[in-house]
């Protein structure tokens, strides 16, 4: 399992704290020097710079103030890109390389990352022609199907699946992607089929994490939009229902194929040792002994148990939910009037679609697809970053 969970918009009180840190998350959305430095131990920073037309000046004293700082983890350099020029501004994957090459040179060892704009349809996904690892040099990309929503009778988890078998068929293998959860519902986005996105239940969230785990099951991070909520939606900020579940994801033990020691009694808390580190979860142990195998969701498992214990583990479950940053405004591509003439806002900017056909070149759907796309991004398609504006 991963170590590193991020959660996008709203992370910081009006005091300056550092707010997702109540459910677990330790990869912060900062976008300013100041924030960087204020977080706590054990925290770190992805820098949202909003970048995407190669080292310009403008990209060089965006990244200036940031090159070696111990707090930073990475930079984001874009939020759902355009490929086309279609629906947003075109960004190339030659100007994200330039990007990722100079921050690899000029500071070693942070990492690049952008989110996919789906070029398809939630049922079929393609990220086709568009940005990968050979093309751009960027180190992490988030894939982000949102499956729970008003038009459709079950909620289709094989979206997530769809999608992670579209990027690894674009070029983007497992070890590249970044899972993005939804933790989101409500407000004004319409989805790709012209319903509306619901906040998941805890139950519902626990079954989109379990399977990502099972797609994706070691992460260099995990992406939860959002913390803050964008369009009048509801958000992570909000439930502390998804709250409790991702605090129970976010410090769980995480194994792969290893063993869990538990020892002794905490008072309240299981402290828990695993071959990645130390992680602390609620509830209390009494009793020595060694537990094998995986722990997802409530305190269920697989596994053995040897050894001898005593007392009892309690762990408290809620239901919840989460979503993303800036806004689009695609309502003029839904009544029929060119792309070149969209607004574009601090609110819209990076939800793009997060489905496509995984057969179709991103160019020709881009420009015979808009009308797909744009019930889509009016959405969902606003970009994710809209609380750095």
């Amino acid at each position: 399992m991963t170590t590193l969970h991020y959660t996008a918009g709203n992370n910081f009180t009006a005091q300056g704290a550092y707010a997702p840190a109540t459910a677990g998350f330790n990869l912060a959305d900062v976008s300013s020097v100041d924030e960087l430095n204020s977080l706590p131990a054990g925290v770190k920073g992805m820098v949202y710079l909003d970048q995407g037309d190669g080292v310009t000046q403008s990209f060089i004293d965006a990244l200036k103030p940031y090159i070696g700082n111990p707090n930073v983890y990475g930079f984001y350099l874009k939020d759902e890109p355009d490929p086309t020029g279609q629906y947003n501004t075109l960004v190339t994957a030659a100007n994200l390389k330039a990007e990722s090459d100079y921050i690899h040179a000029n500071f070693p060892g942070a990492k690049t990352f952008i989110t996919m704009m789906n070029m398809g349809s939630s049922e079929n996904p393609t990220y086709a022609n568009t940005y990968n690892p050979t093309n751009t040099h960027i180190d992490l990309f988030g894939i982000d199907p949102y499956p729970v929503r008003t038009d459709m009778s079950t909620v289709d988890y094989n979206m997530i699946d769809k999608a992670v078998a579209a990027a690894e068929s674009a070029g983007i293998s497992a070890d590249h992607i970044v899972p993005v959860f939804q933790t989101f519902g409500g407000g004004n986005w319409v989805d790709d089929s012209g319903g509306s996105y619901v906040m998941p239940t805890a139950a519902q969230e626990q079954t989109m994490l379990a399977h990502w785990a099972a797609l994706i099951p070691n992460p260099a991070f995990d992406y939860a939009y959002a913390w803050g909520s964008q369009n009048g939606d509801t958000a992570l900020e909000s439930s502390s229902a998804l709250q409790s579940v991702f605090l129970q994801h976010n410090t769980a033990a995480g194994t792969t194929g290893g063993t869990t020691t538990v020892t002794g009694s905490t008072g309240g808390t299981t402290t828990t040792t695993s071959g990645d580190g130390t992680t602390t979860a609620g509830g209390t142990t009494t009793g020595t002994g060694t537990t094998t195998g995986t722990t997802t969701g409530t305190t269920t498992g697989t596994g053995t148990t040897t050894g001898s214990t005593s007392g009892s583990t309690s762990t408290t479950t809620d239901g919840g939910h989460h979503h993303h940053h800036q806004t689009l405004d695609f309502s003029q591509l839904a009544t029929g009037t060119t792309a070149s003439s969209t607004t574009v806002t601090a609110s819209t900017a990076s939800t793009l679609p997060t489905s496509g056909s995984s057969t179709t070149d991103a160019t020709t759907t881009a420009s015979t697809d808009i009308g797909t796309h744009s019930t889509d991004w009016i959405g969902h398609h606003t970009d994710h970053h809209a609380w750095h504006f």
